[in-house]
């Protein structure tokens, strides 16, 4: 198997990379631990932290109201605990204030602990957990996914800065989750792992190794989920609508399951599951997902918008293939760890703020989402903290005496028990050159085995040389093997030719996406009203009403297979620039195509449709822009649904909530009497013209019965219908003109009849001069 370094061993030159750390290490040190800690401690005095108003919580998922509240302190933990592993030999200053900040933290934790008999310890009373196990009602979440993100840290702290404190508190935390787990029997266990439990099956077998508490074991082993492990397995499509980032650790901790017990089972799980995801499910950035949610296999294209590829999925999916990689050593899984770790984790980045992305969407126009210092701590914010402490870690590994270089990426190691100090300098993708030197010699002689990457260009080959002389490296699995005696001031320069290639998905035969090397390419659209709206409770980036982004490439005089044959000449490198232009098209002036990952400015656009002149498929855009542009200008007004920008200006009132539903946002408000469930908008009119009010309503909601009002005047008596079976249909309606003269706008008011709902209403509110325009 192959082991990783010390955190302390590599050390990131790269100055882009060391400012990622930079940026969320200053974050972390930045929060105030006690605000963190504050609910913790609530829980501990029997109190309630969801009624508790004197708390000074953080807000977004930290707040009061939420019942993820106490997820962040174990990222936190886990971040800092990495922090610390990487400046402990190098900046002794920042390593004291981690430290510092550590050890206070936990202290604290365990003084909450010791208050407990059982060694409960959580940021929520542990009637919650009671709740999942059917033996209560009342508040619960996903209280085991909670506790994961908690004993992880604490096992973090002590793996990475050998505090003591830290161990003890995960301990009486695994006793705790054996008391509690040993009582399920088999009906109860699968009731339990029916609700989201994140890793926590696989950090118990992390603690089972630092404990060798067979109580820790046994815990461990109740969240092995052997029924969908056997499924995967066995090829079926189970992971159909499923939430991605509730199955990914699972599997995550299958695999630790056989590092621990050597049962085979749980390995070829594990890897059936990679070869799931990574098939089926992935985009060309290593991310997938859309909403959260896995879809139907290959079904890719279908499902790009603002709600793919879930940060903390990448991190999970890293996570599993980097077990797999130590496990196998399968040239595969690093392949796959350098696209998603460039193209999903350094793309979630604004590295000006330090602030991390929750979604980042594959659908062209719209934009990367960021969180705020204070006020988001979603799930995607912790795992954030995480992966920009750990950058360092998946670059080197080692077996016996031999080295294994996974990422070319400007770095520093020390291999102290060979003697071995080895700086790369990485010069990719901006050229195609990568030197190693060998700072101090080990006095011995070492294999230095080199990724052959999945990217190299078709016609060429990787090529070596030592002090500036050609070596013939032998390709071994993937790896191109250098064994000599290495001596002080030994220099290795690689050269990995690079070129622009495509790749495609499965449920579309004209779209593609460009990379460079190990970078996906995107080009830009301006960040004209870059408005982020709520989603559930997270964000998401929009595109304004009215607002359009050319997602198609139309190819100039020849085919399109021809045209990506020569793609080398047809998407060209600027001198001295990593930037890329267009030959051959209809966008050769326009569209600049740049590495993804550095993008957080702009809108954005990945995934193309190329097509010629004379395609069916360009004729179909076309016609589909047509009535888009019409709708447009037959529009009076519009509100879009659950956008803060809109529903202010439109003046929203009532008492409604909002979310999202099957692609498109919608809103709804419950009465039990006649208008007790009510909101309003103000629009636009134009009593010069017809007006027509244009709503949709879903089908699954039928039988609900609201009425709509103008200027609380009745103005239709709303009964949802089953048009379309489980589908969406639209609805208009013509305001009589006298009910509009002279105005210039109206108050249009939806209110529940009888016990029941008011809306729901999606996507959009119209008002229209033209209703051929929404049915055409």
């Amino acid at each position: 198997m192959l082991r990783e370094f010390d955190l302390a061993a590599v050390q990131v030159t790269d100055p882009y990379y060391v400012n990622a750390f930079e940026k969320v290490t200053q974050y972390l040190l930045s929060l105030d631990p006690d605000r963190l800690l504050a609910a913790f401690g609530a829980v501990s005095e029997g109190k309630d932290p969801l009624t508790e108003e004197s708390l000074n919580l953080y807000g977004g998922w930290e707040g009061g109201w939420c019942l993820l509240r106490g997820h962040t302190m174990g990222h936190y933990l886990t971040a800092l605990a990495q922090a610390y592993g990487q400046t402990r030999d190098c900046r002794q200053d920042l390593n004291k204030l981690i430290a510092e900040r550590i050890n206070y933290t936990v202290s604290q934790l365990k003084s909450y602990q010791d208050r407990s008999p059982g060694g409960y310890l959580f940021a929520s009373p542990e009637s919650h957990f009671d709740v999942v196990e059917g033996k209560s009602t009342g508040n619960q979440w996903v209280p085991w996914y909670t506790m994961h993100k908690l004993i992880a840290g604490l096992v973090n702290v002590y793996k990475y800065t050998s505090n003591q404190e830290a161990l003890e508190v995960a301990a009486r935390l695994g006793d705790w989750a054996y008391e509690r787990t040993s009582r399920w029997d088999k009906e109860l266990q699968k009731r339990v792992l029916n609700v989201e439990y994140g890793g926590i099956g696989d950090v118990l077998y992390e603690l089972y190794k630092y404990t060798n508490k067979a109580e820790h074991l046994a815990a461990a082993r109740k969240f092995d989920e052997d029924d969908l492990f056997a499924a995967i397995l066995e090829g079926e499509q189970v992971l159909v609508n499923k939430h991605a980032n509730t199955q990914i650790p699972k599997f995550v901790g299958a695999l630790n399951s056989y590092l621990v017990t050597g049962e085979e089972f749980y390995y070829q799980a594990a890897r059936a599951f990679w070869e799931m995801v990574t098939r089926d499910h992935t985009y060309v950035t290593g991310g997938n997902s859309q909403a959260e949610h896995f879809g139907q296999p290959g079904l890719l294209d279908a499902t790009r918008d603002n709600l793919n590829n879930e940060t903390c999925n990448a991190y999970n999916m890293l996570l599993l293939t980097r077990g797999l990689f130590q496990l196998t050593g399968d040239v595969r899984y690093a392949d796959f760890y350098e696209r998603a770790f460039i193209n999903e984790i350094m793309a979630s980045l604004n590295p000006e703020t330090g602030m991390t992305t929750y979604f980042k969407p594959m659908g062209t126009g719209y934009f990367k989402a960021f969180g705020t210092p204070t006020e988001s701590f979603w799930c995607c914010t912790g795992t954030g903290m995480e992966n920009f402490t750990k950058l360092n870690d998946s670059i080197y590994f080692y077996r016996d005496n031999e080295l294994y270089v996974n990422l070319y990426l400007s770095s520093k190691l020390n291999w102290q028990e060979k003697g071995l100090l080895l700086s790369q300098e990485s010069h990719i993708p901006e050229t195609d050159k990568v030197v190693f030197t060998v700072e101090t010699g080990p006095g011995e002689k070492l294999t230095l085995n080199f990724r052959v990457p999945e990217w190299l260009a078709g016609d060429q080959e990787m090529t070596v040389a030592i002090n500036g002389e050609r070596y013939s490296a032998e390709n071994i699995n993937g790896y191109l093997a250098v064994s000599r005696d290495w001596q002080d001031g030994d220099q290795v320069e690689l050269h990995l030719p690079l070129e622009v290639q495509v790749s495609g998905l499965p449920d579309n035969k004209n779209i593609f996406a460009f990379t460079y090397g190990p970078v996906v390419l995107c080009t830009t659209f301006g960040s004209e009203e870059m408005v982020i709206e709520p989603h559930w409770a997270s964000v998401k980036a929009t595109i304004p009403y009215g607002m359009d982004f050319k997602d198609y490439i139309v190819i100039q005089d020849d085919t399109v297979d021809n045209w990506l044959a020569n793609i080398k000449n047809n998407l060209v490198k600027k001198p001295g620039k990593l930037e890329f232009s267009l030959r051959g098209t209809d966008e050769d002036e326009n569209f600049i195509f740049k590495p993804y990952y550095l993008e957080y400015k702009e809108r954005y656009g990945i995934y193309f449709y190329l097509l010629t002149p004379a395609s069916p498929a360009l004729k179909e855009i076309l016609e589909a822009r047509a009535r888009a542009r019409r709708l447009v200008e037959a529009t009076i007004d519009v509100v879009q649904i659950i956008n803060d920008q809109y529903e202010v200006a439109h003046n929203l009132r009532g008492n409604s909530s909002g979310s999202y539903h099957a692609g498109y946002n919608f809103r709804q408000a419950y009465g039990e009497a006649d208008g007790e469930g009510w909101f309003s908008y103000d629009l636009a009119v134009n009593p010069e013209e017809d007006n027509y009010l244009c709503l949709k309503y879903y089908s699954g909601d039928a039988g609900r019965e609201f009425n709509i009002y103008i200027d609380d005047q009745l103005f239709v008596e709303e009964r949802i219908q089953a048009r379309t079976p489980g589908g969406f249909y639209d609805v208009q309606y013509k305001i009589p003109a006298e009910w509009i003269k002279d105005k210039k706008k109206i108050t249009l008011k939806f209110a529940n009849r009888g016990p029941g709902y008011a809306g729901r209403i999606f996507d959009k509110v119209m008002l229209v001069r033209d209703p051929e325009a929404i049915e055409s």
